[in-house]
């Protein structure tokens, strides 16, 4: 394409989706995955508490600095900061699958044997939870089983490969079909929440300001100082990680140790202050209302917990009232549906457009068609239905199960676009934990129970689901002349992230053995998981009404804050339709709305 000699600079990312961007990303892969399983294992975790991820920006500031050195050598070969972007989207779909120990797929190699290696007598799981495991998804050979957890067995063996590569290909589908529907769906949003609505993006806001000449980051002197200070803090506490002599600056005050037999205060979870630096760095992004919100309904739910205690209604920090972790889920899940209605005219619109050929499309510039995304849409389920079914899980279930998972991942999709928390989790609170909650074990079969237990990675607390990266990545190309193609790499970069991770796994663990270091979080995510199924399966139990109620309550709390809202007459119109701007809709699909900011 051509360029304009008076062109302004933002619109010079017209180079995005190339050849040579898409295969540097793909090479880039297995190298970060090495590293971060690497980390995960001996470190407990490196990126997984942040919704930015430190070795993407890594990777994207070595890249930055060498393709500065390429233009300098040979002037117009260097990488355009389009093609740095498709890099960068490719590195952060890669590290979700591998920068948490505690959930997604960096614990999901050590799932696949753990029930095979750690069942006895006493516990009878040979015969009332592996005969219910689907054998394709998990690996059933005792050679490899034992080489797995002991360690000094060659993980380029014949057995060891036969083992693993059929259980690696199946996950690595399943893995590919969630981020193509959550690339979908983001795709039919995106014009709405980042044209229209103007969603803050917090977490796009530095990858971009990295790569655009104009931004003039690297010669700020602010920024210079900061990184230099973060680097050399960081620097310091990674060498006191393997030379305890050399001192580290702490970045974290336990008062644990002050309550512990101090009732009621004993009962505040997680009694500690965190106060890293890129972490507050990360909070000047944020709205300053929606961070104020923060701190508030953090208080609050500590102040919850000590209350309950008081009055005797608890006698546990993780479990039973306030439910905590249920409010939180009624709240998120009530956030996506009111957006959701709140979007409808636009949503029947584009369907009407997109199904009906009625109406504009306005669809030149996104990453796909409308039409092409409903029937990826479409196609996309419909595999994960039949991923699900032949894994047993019942009929009735998979619905509700695939409903949750959207929902939860479009929600979490919203509230980093709107919000950009420093990191975000639902904990225990997945889809299959909410089906558990209202209708109890008991109604649900034992191929069910077993299915949902070995999906525990992808349901558990949901700090490395992949859904707000595909609409960051959708806003980090709004200055181009088209998205086309953009959904390629990010499949491919959630295909390979997900056989590197597997690669790297096998080949640290087959060395060094996962038994030696059975304190880290894969392995004890792996050990509450079969534990909790092996309860399930011997002593059903019936839905909490309480803990249902408790996700009403938070509902109800979202939806009077959003209708309360001052921020824009649309969330007001859940109280006052009148106020709802019935044009937008309208605006948001027609093609003269294609520039930014229109």
């Amino acid at each position: 394409m051509g360029e304009s000699r008076g062109e302004p600079e933002t619109t010079k990312l017209r180079r995005f989706v190339t050849l040579r961007a898409v295969i540097l990303g793909a090479l880039i892969l297995p190298f970060n995955a090495y590293w971060l399983t690497w980390y995960v294992w001996y470190r407990s975790h490196l990126t997984s508490d942040t919704s930015l991820f430190s070795t993407a920006v890594f990777v994207l500031a070595l890249l930055v600095g060498l393709n500065w050195m390429l233009g300098r050598i040979w002037r117009g070969r260097e990488l355009s900061p389009g093609e740095l972007l498709v890099v960068y989207v490719m590195v952060t779909v890669g590290t979700t699958m591998c920068a948490s120990g505690w959930d997604w797929m960096t614990n999901l190699p050590t799932f696949l044997s753990y029930p095979f290696r750690f069942a006895s007598k006493e516990n009878k799981w040979a015969t009332d939870v592996i005969p219910l495991l689907p054998y394709w998804l998990v690996v059933t050979d005792p050679y490899a089983v034992a080489g797995f957890w002991e360690g000094s067995v060659d993980p380029y063996s014949r057995e060891v490969l036969s083992a693993w590569w059929r259980p690696a290909l199946w996950w690595a589908s399943f893995v590919g079909a969630l981020v193509w529907v959550f690339l979908c769906s983001n795709s039919l949003l995106r014009k709405r929440w980042v044209e229209e609505e103007k969603m803050a993006f917090p977490m796009v806001t530095v990858p971009v300001a990295m790569v655009r000449p104009e931004a003039q980051l690297w010669r700020t002197r602010a920024f210079q100082l900061g990184a230099a200070a973060a680097g050399a803090i960081a620097l310091l506490n990674f060498t006191h990680s393997f030379v305890p002599s050399v001192p580290a600056i702490p970045f974290e005050f336990d008062y644990g140790q002050y309550i512990a037999n101090l009732r009621p205060w004993n009962g505040i979870r997680q009694p500690f202050f965190w106060y890293w630096p890129f972490i507050i760095a990360l909070c000047y992004l944020i709205p300053l209302d929606l961070l104020f919100s923060l701190w508030v309904f953090v208080l609050l739910g500590k102040a919850q917990q000590v209350l309950t205690i008081q009055l005797g209604w608890n006698t546990e920090t993780w479990g039973g009232p306030p439910y905590i972790d249920a409010q939180s889920f009624g709240a998120l899940a009530a956030l996506i549906v009111l957006v959701l209605w709140l979007d409808r005219q636009y949503l029947a619109v584009l369907l009407r457009g997109a199904v009906l050929r009625r109406g504009p499309l306005g669809d030149s510039r996104e990453a796909m068609g409308h039409r092409t995304a409903l029937l990826g849409l479409a196609a996309g389920i419909g595999y994960l239905w039949w991923f699900l079914r032949r894994m047993g899980v019942s009929a009735d279930a998979t619905p509700a199960f695939l409903g949750l998972y959207l929902l939860v991942s479009l929600t979490i999709a919203r509230f980093r676009a709107q919000l950009g928390p420093p990191h975000h989790e639902i904990l225990n609170y997945g889809p299959s934990q909410v089906m558990m909650t209202v209708f109890g074990s008991r109604a649900f079969n034992g191929r069910t129970l077993s299915a949902f237990a070995l999906l525990g990675p992808f349901t558990g607390s949901q700090r490395g689901n992949p859904s707000p990266l595909t609409l960051e990545a959708l806003k980090m190309g709004e200055g181009q002349s088209s998205l086309r193609g953009l959904g390629f790499p990010i499949v491919l970069a959630a295909v390979l992230g997900s056989i590197s991770l597997f690669w790297a796994n096998i080949n640290q663990n087959y060395h060094y053995g996962a038994g030696i270091r059975g304190h880290m979080p894969p392995v004890q995510v792996a050990g509450w998981n079969f534990g909790a199924l092996a309860t399930d399966l011997t002593q059903p139990a019936k839905g909490d009404l309480l803990a249902l109620a408790a996700m009403g309550v938070g509902a109800a709390l979202c939806g009077v804050l959003m209708a309360l809202s001052s921020g824009s007459p649309a969330s007001r119109s859940i109280l006052w339709p009148s106020l709802f701007p019935r044009g937008a809709p309208l605006r948001a699909l027609s093609p003269q709305s294609s520039s930014p900011g229109r």
